[in-house]
């Protein structure tokens, strides 16, 4: 059964929200990338409380390689909250993978509130008005505990197709009433984002240019979060530091933008301690 996150929205309101970070060149659409579609709802998760994988500090690394998963089917270590997911092979390799080739047409999930409830217990409600609301930022919850202290979190991505956008973000410190701050980078645009999401409105805080991450090439990005000081690095380059008002507190999860189609791999986790 083909799940669909998000919710309509009109081509006008989209455009709007998603400011000047468009591509201003027309391109061609690309073709058709082999990548499994969905093919099964998302799988429940375990509380943090009952969750037998993490304990209150974190073992040294954790994260996935999607490889235990099945191709066309949810990830087991992420929840799909807005937008269109499922696990899906390209270049080797297989990954989770964003189709936002459909995102004007996105319905709320049948099991949304069920999902919030799992993540936020009590303030389900606040979160659910923080992120149904938009489904032009397609973004899928890991599993594991928040982050509580120092953490570096990293991803490949293999950037596959996208007009509008190609955009590969983590999102960190997502909080009970949707909020999160998010480091992008976009093969259309060859920048780097930070940017501060709050009841689905998107403030760019921080752009870097000449950060060229080209489509159909594996890219790595990664975040160190350290007290308020936060270091951003595109395949392997530290590209942004930045001073933050206060540390990095909630759930990580991936990101995209609007029609982006991407890939994505290896996503880790390394708590470096409080």
């Amino acid at each position: 059964m083909k799940i669909v996150f998000g919710i309509s929205l009109t081509l006008a309101s989209a455009l709007f929200c998603g400011g000047c970070e468009r591509s201003t060149s027309p391109l061609q659409p690309p073709p058709a990338p082999s990548v499994v579609p969905v093919g099964a709802s998302a799988a429940r998760i375990e509380g943090p409380e009952s969750s037998s994988r993490a304990s209150d500090a974190g073992p040294p690394s954790e994260g996935t390689t999607f490889d235990a998963d099945r191709a066309g089917g949810p990830s087991s270590d992420f929840e799909a909250v807005v937008g269109d997911w499922a696990v899906g092979e390209q270049a080797g390799a297989r990954g989770f993978f964003v189709d936002g080739s459909r995102w004007r047409d996105g319905v709320p999930s049948a099991t949304l509130s069920e999902q919030a409830k799992r993540l936020y217990g009590d303030r389900y409600a606040e979160f659910l008005d923080g992120v149904k609301t938009f489904a032009f930022f397609p973004l899928a919850l890991w599993k594991g505990l928040p982050i509580d202290g120092d953490v570096r979190v990293s991803v490949r991505f293999f950037p596959l197709g996208g007009t509008i956008d190609q955009a590969a973000g983590i999102a960190l410190g997502v909080g009970a009433d949707g909020s999160y701050s998010v480091a992008r980078a976009n093969a259309l645009e060859d920048n780097l984002l930070w940017a501060k999401v709050v009841r689905g409105r998107r403030t760019i805080l921080d752009t870097v240019r000449d950060v060229p991450t080209p489509s159909k090439v594996w890219h790595e990005l990664s975040i160190v979060s350290r007290g308020t000081s936060v270091e951003v690095s595109v395949d392997g380059i530290v590209r942004l530091k930045k001073s933050l008002d206060a540390p990095l507190r909630g759930r990580l999860g991936l990101w995209s933008k609007a029609d982006s189609r991407v890939l994505f791999d290896d996503f880790k986790v390394e708590r470096l301690g409080r």
